[in-house]
């Protein structure tokens, strides 16, 4: 009995990760920077299993503009600084929304595990 009701508690806790990561990407494609006429980058977002972990990232190839597009960067042409690209945060406050929405998730689906 006891080993069944771990067994199920297991699949709880990994289907509410699950969940929670499939509506945070759903949030990064929602409001991530879209470029006039592309969005490849906001298109882009995915989760994936690495390890037993649900892992959420950007595909290639614009993978490399996550830390340009939440940080900002310099614009540089022929090596002369000629602006700054303002910082567009979207990864943040969904990670904040994750961290915050995770444990509720787990209280309430481990409160009807049988």
């Amino acid at each position: 009995v006891l080993g069944q009701y771990t067994k199920n508690v297991n699949m709880t806790i990994q289907s509410v990760f699950d969940i929670t990561a499939r509506d945070a990407v759903q949030k990064l494609k929602n409001t991530s920077p879209k470029a006039p006429g592309g969005g490849e980058y906001a298109k882009n977002w995915s989760v994936k299993k690495e390890y037993g972990r649900d892992v959420i990232y950007n595909k290639a190839p614009t993978y490399r503009l996550t830390h340009l597009l939440e940080n900002g960067h310099d614009v540089v042409r022929n090596g002369q600084k000629v602006g700054e690209a303002k910082a567009q945060p979207h990864i943040k406050p969904v990670e904040e929304w994750v961290q915050d929405e995770l444990p509720k998730r787990l209280e309430e689906a481990l409160g009807h595990v049988d």
